[in-house]
């Protein structure tokens, strides 16, 4: 192999060539072993970039993809490896997964089946009592005598471990809320995910149970509000027959309360007709009304509302319901006490709600006739 001149201004620059150059050479007589060759090859072929790097790397320009070299060989053995772990997965999956699951859906229904039996004792609070008392003695375990009574029973078979105890009273309060057998406890988690699923949609369903009743209780209060708004108004309008628009439409129920169509004129707000709407279409409008005008804090404006109907002295009609503070029955003399008189001037807070535009106590009525 023919030399080549190179300077070279240190020694492991020196060696590094002559390493490379004894790749070279080996590399290059163990092909011309394989292809049946004696001789030295072409000078020229020695100094194509391409053949160099070939035997540099060790890699050989007679090589075919189907040819595999021991490295192959010992890649498939690994991926056979792999492919053997895949199969024990598959059967660990089987044999403890899958029976596993059901063996614990099972667990979930004998559970649930005891305390269905507790449930239906008639020594049942002696029972939970006893269950109470032996948590906190042998496991430092508390509970509350107000606590639900299947929390309470799970705990007492799971003493030491909290969040499992947890996870399984919610299993079996879901079965217990709707109504399954034990036996069918198994098949209904299975069929709606697992237990975390059932679970979770359980929680999500009580959250938007809860939003809903939240929005329907305020809608009820912002109906009352408005009736006692009615009550202290004094501002009305005698709009004739001619100038009302039924649209309520057929099948439906009309709402309490009617609409006015109004166009600000100036100094003047003139009525253009009055609807009858659905009372669809009034929960509509309501709901707009208490999103800008009532907080959320509704028991505040519960208090806020019967105080307001107490000065107004309403205690039956606009909006006045049976059990609501106050509430007497029509034509049936209330007796109260005498109370020192409070001054007030008639009106709520200032931002409340429920403070009317005008107050009861003016003497005059102010008469809107419809344009």
């Amino acid at each position: 192999m023919p030399a080549l001149k190179v300077e070279l201004s240190s020694r492991p620059a020196r060696r590094i060539l002559i390493k490379i150059g004894v790749i070279m050479e080996n590399t290059e007589k163990v092909q011309q072993a394989n292809l049946g060759q004696t001789g030295p090859q072409n000078v020229e072929d020695d100094m194509e970039f391409g053949l160099l790097m070939n035997r540099v790397m060790g890699g050989a320009s007679t090589s075919r993809p189907s040819d595999k070299s021991a490295n192959d060989v010992q890649v498939d053995i690994l991926l056979g490896q792999a492919g053997s772990l895949t199969k024990l997965n598959d059967q660990y999956t089987q044999t403890f997964v899958v029976k596993g699951t059901k063996a614990l859906y099972d667990l979930l229904g004998a559970i649930y089946s005891y305390a269905l039996q507790v449930d239906s004792s008639p020594l049942r609070d002696h029972v939970l009592q006893r269950m109470r008392d032996e948590l906190q003695e042998s496991h430092d375990v508390k509970t509350q005598a107000n606590s639900p009574w299947i929390t309470t029973i799970v705990r007492f078979i799971l003493p030491s471990d909290r969040q499992t105890a947890y996870t399984y009273a919610r299993v079996v309060q879901i079965a217990f809320d709707e109504n399954l057998s034990a036996n069918e406890l198994p098949a209904y988690i299975r069929d709606r995910g697992g237990i975390s699923k059932i679970t979770t949609t359980k929680e999500s369903e009580e959250a938007a149970k809860a939003i809903k009743d939240h929005k329907a209780a305020k809608l009820t209060l912002t109906r009352k509000v408005l009736l006692a708004n009615a009550k202290a108004s004094n501002l009305v309008a005698g709009p004739e027959p001619k100038k009302y628009l039924n649209v309520v439409p057929e099948g439906k129920k009309q709402g309490t309360f009617d609409l006015a169509i109004c166009v600000n004129v100036g100094q003047e707000v003139k009525i253009v007709r009055f609807l009858q709407v659905s009372e669809q279409m009034e929960a509509s409008v309501l709901a707009a009304i208490a999103d800008a005008s009532l907080p959320d804090d509704l028991d505040a404006i519960q208090a806020k509302l019967d105080e307001y109907r107490e000065r107004l002295g309403i205690n039956n009609g606009w909006g006045m319901e049976p059990g609501d503070k106050g509430y007497a029955l029509p034509n049936v003399p209330v007796i109260t006490p005498v109370q020192a008189p409070q001054a007030h001037n008639g009106d709520l807070p200032k931002g409340d709600a429920v403070e009317p535009t005008e107050t009861a106590s003016t003497p005059t009525t102010q008469h809107v006739e419809a344009q």
